[in-house]
């Protein structure tokens, strides 16, 4: 009976070619000679020899050889879902990862042995991906989940390589960021007319605080001061899913814990739709349903805001369609251009993690409030406008002789009344 040994054809020192047409290489480990089979051609089999041979000598040989991306995957999840169960990550990321597993990369990686892929595998799959349709934005959600699992598997020590981080600059899909929208005083006021009198208290409460979806259905009436003028954000809605309802848990972030200060106008609102909620209880929903159950994040996209947009001709033209997110834009342009509100108070405001976080995402705004700050300085202190001073006074001394002129007409008017007066009895 042939061996495995004899099967082998020597090509150089470690290196051995199977039948199969792949390449074993060998190498020692603790005076012992160990095999393993590798991808690609005679380079990369010696690229792959040399390394195990340096992560021998620092003990860090990868264990189990043929263990499979699919089983690693496996353990992955099992890991992740102890981190959401622990509070430590959020179920909405890893509901994503699993899309992306499920969709994209079991298919295609499942069965192979995790040591083997390679960064022509991690291209290959991208350009697979896009060939399907899918946009930039989501190859790169796909590329981001497999990093993860691949830096699971390399901290275990499966792997001695991670093949994402070989990705060269040209061969990561590079998504373009949407543009923001802000929508100005008549949209706000068009889009407010439009919404159905069941939510526009959501969206009344989204534009003027600038809260994230979820926050806003996680609120309870316990979480509004309406005699104090304020929205205690504690809290946010977890996405439903099948045999596990949706459910108030821990915010985004810790900075997400915030008092957002609310104008009267807002509190009268806020005021009538308890009045005539049919659960107004300090655990209740603020914005429930019929039932008392939480209102769903697609429903609220859907039929609240898009519906309202759709009547007041907000998702015709070029920008794509109104979210919610695009109320947290409106009223960030309007704490930092219309209140001046500095940076500080504004991330506090809007619950961002970092202050670096808000000047990325609003610098624009930040500029265009200060440099028409700066602008209406310049302007009032030039020569240019110095000419106005003259026609100025002038305007205001003939609005002074006007007024005198009608003065003295209606004082002529009522001594004509009165002579009539007189002449008649």
């Amino acid at each position: 009976m042939t061996t495995e040994s004899q099967q082998r054809v020597r090509i150089e020192r470690g290196i051995y070619m199977q039948p199969n047409g792949k390449h074993v290489v060998c190498f020692m480990v603790d005076g012992k000679p160990r095999f393993r089979t590798v991808e690609g051609d005679l380079d990369a089999a010696r690229a792959a020899r040399a390394k195990l041979i340096d992560a021998a000598k620092r003990g860090e040989v990868p264990a189990s050889p043929r263990l499979t991306f699919g089983t690693v995957t496996d353990r992955w999840v099992t890991r992740f879902e102890a981190l959401v169960a622990s509070g430590e990550r959020r179920g909405r990321t890893l509901e994503s990862h699993r899309y992306y597993l499920e969709r994209h990369l079991r298919p295609r990686l499942g069965q192979r042995r995790v040591a083997a892929i390679t960064v022509h595998d991690v291209a290959e799959l991208i350009t697979q991906v896009r060939a399907e349709g899918c946009s930039a934005k989501s190859a790169a959600n796909v590329v981001a989940t497999l990093h993860s699992v691949l830096r699971f598997a390399l901290r275990q020590g499966w792997i001695f390589d991670d093949p994402v981080a070989k990705l060269e600059r040209g061969e990561r899909p590079r998504p373009e960021p949407r543009a923001q929208r802000v929508l100005g005083r008549e949209e706000v006021a068009g889009l407010l007319r439009a919404c159905s009198g069941r939510y526009r208290p959501l969206v009344a409460t989204a534009l003027f605080t600038g809260m994230r979806i979820s926050e806003l259905l996680g609120l309870i009436w316990d979480d509004i001061d309406l005699d104090g003028g304020a929205i205690h954000v504690r809290a946010q809605l977890s996405r439903s899913r099948r045999g596990e309802p949706a459910c108030r848990i821990k915010p985004k972030t810790p900075a997400a814990v915030r008092e957002i200060p609310i104008v009267p106008q807002l509190a009268t609102v806020l005021s009538r739709r308890k009045a005539r909620a049919p659960f107004r209880g300090a655990e209740d929903w603020v914005f429930g349903t019929d039932l008392g159950t939480p209102l769903a994040h697609r429903n609220v996209q859907r039929r609240a805001l898009g519906c309202a947009a759709d009547r007041a001709g907000l998702n015709a033209g070029a920008w794509p369609a109104l979210r919610m997110h695009d109320l947290r834009h409106t009223f960030a342009s309007h704490l930092i251009v219309d209140l001046g509100v500095d940076v500080a108070r504004v991330s506090r405001i809007l619950g961002h993690a970092q202050i670096t976080t808000t000047l990325n995402i609003y610098t624009h705004l930040f500029d265009q409030a200060r440099h028409a700050r700066e602008l209406r300085v310049q302007m009032a202190d030039s020569a240019f406008a110095a000419l106005l001073e003259p026609v100025a006074a002038e305007h205001a001394n003939g609005n002074v002789v006007v007024l005198q002129e009608r003065r003295e007409k209606r004082s002529q008017a009522l001594a004509r009344e009165r002579r009539g007066l007189r002449l008649a009895t």
